[in-house]
């Protein structure tokens, strides 16, 4: 979805000298919002470059009619062949319970098992549940990103990405250099979601070593984002307006962007939107007091 530019101010950012248990925070919003979907249905392939077997044109088909329960029953059948996608896919619709009964343990078992035939997206899914702790599984960042790193190699490069906002988040120098590292080819071949990952991780880096410079490039490099409609950016924008920690406050450009989100169904535009309608209604009741004029 492409936002129009007017939607983002263009004005420069000043941003707002705070005290350095924000970096903390900031750490966990580049977790946060990165990690953010546990699992994906891959009958066709978006950003990540995995071939999509011709059989599945039909169970396609099905899904787009809503059929669900007809694409489980082909889904099986492919699966029983030894197909990993297919057996990737059941596994994501016994998680959700569409077209069977909802069975996340059983979910879990077929993900497993089309982790070992080499699906990534496979890998991908079990890191991440590893890394929260969902889907039954005990939380342990270890497996996740041993599971990351197959994934990561297979190719699939939201493993990358995440992967590397891990080792981020282990706040070591030895980490932060294996996760630029991973994201280094990623940015120049332009891929959004690791340049938006590198700039949060350099607004982190910038308020813990009370350094401007990284803030600076990294609130850029998401203004540049958002300006492009790239909706991850757009939701840290209005977020970044919202709590006015690291720009100043705007609750109307906030309003604003969470509006246009919440149109295209956006996840957590919505609730977000409904923050910060509240926040402008609670000004409205009790303003600001005016300072006193000296005499």
């Amino acid at each position: 979805m492409m936002m129009s530019d007017n939607l983002f101010p263009t004005h420069k950012w000043n941003y707002v000298v705070i005290d350095t248990r924000f970096y903390t925070t900031m750490k966990k919003l580049i977790l946060a919002s990165l990690v953010a979907l546990s699992t994906q249905f891959t009958l066709a392939n978006s950003n990540n470059s995995i071939p999509t077997d011709p059989a599945f044109a039909k169970i396609e088909a099905m899904v787009k009619a809503n059929n669900l329960s007809g694409a489980y029953q082909e889904l099986d059948k492919l699966a029983k062949t030894g197909n990993p996608q297919a057996i990737y896919n059941l596994g994501y619709l016994t998680q959700t319970g569409q077209g069977t009964a909802k069975n996340e343990k059983k979910a879990i078992e077929l993900y497993e098992q089309a982790a070992k035939k080499g699906y990534p997206v496979a890998n991908y899914v079990l890191g991440k549940n590893h890394l929260t702790g969902t889907l039954g599984l005990k939380q342990d960042t270890n497996k996740a990103k041993q599971y990351l790193q197959k994934a990561s190699s297979q190719g699939f490069h939201d493993a990358t990405i995440d992967l590397a906002v891990v080792y981020f988040s282990e706040n070591k120098a030895d980490s932060d250099k294996k996760g630029l590292q991973l994201l280094e080819p990623l940015i120049k071949k332009g891929n959004n979601q690791a340049i938006h990952a590198k700039a949060l991780y350099d607004i982190s880096l910038g308020f813990k070593n009370k350094n401007e410079a990284p803030i600076q490039q990294g609130l850029k490099s998401i203004q540049d984002l958002a300006q492009k409609g790239y909706i991850p950016a757009l939701m840290a924008v209005g977020n970044m307006f919202t709590n006015g920690n690291i720009v100043p406050q705007n609750l109307p450009e906030a309003k604003k962007i969470f509006s246009a989100l919440a149109k295209e169904n956006v996840p957590q535009a919505k609730e977000s939107l409904a923050v910060v309608d509240k926040m402008i209604a609670d000004q409205a009741k009790n303003p600001p007091k005016a300072a006193a004029k000296k005499s």
